[in-house]
């Protein structure tokens, strides 16, 4: 199974998804900060690729001509 076939991803596999760290995933979930929707049961953090997919579309900027 490849890491876009999953349908909830590891903190790493979003990491990598993203091209961050675990760490950085980890900071902006404690602070609030880039606010990606994650699923936990117990210990377990999972990010589902159809999230990560509407944050990355949320960061667009289209640039504006001078």
């Amino acid at each position: 199974m490849t890491i876009s076939s999953r349908i909830l991803f590891t903190q790493k596999e979003a990491a990598a998804y993203l091209g961050t760290t675990v760490g950085t995933l980890n900071t902006w979930r404690h602070y609030g900060k880039d606010k990606i929707p994650y699923v936990r049961w117990g210990n377990r953090i999972r990010y589902r690729k159809e999230d990560l997919d509407a944050w990355i579309e949320a960061q667009l900027v289209s640039p504006v001509h001078q």
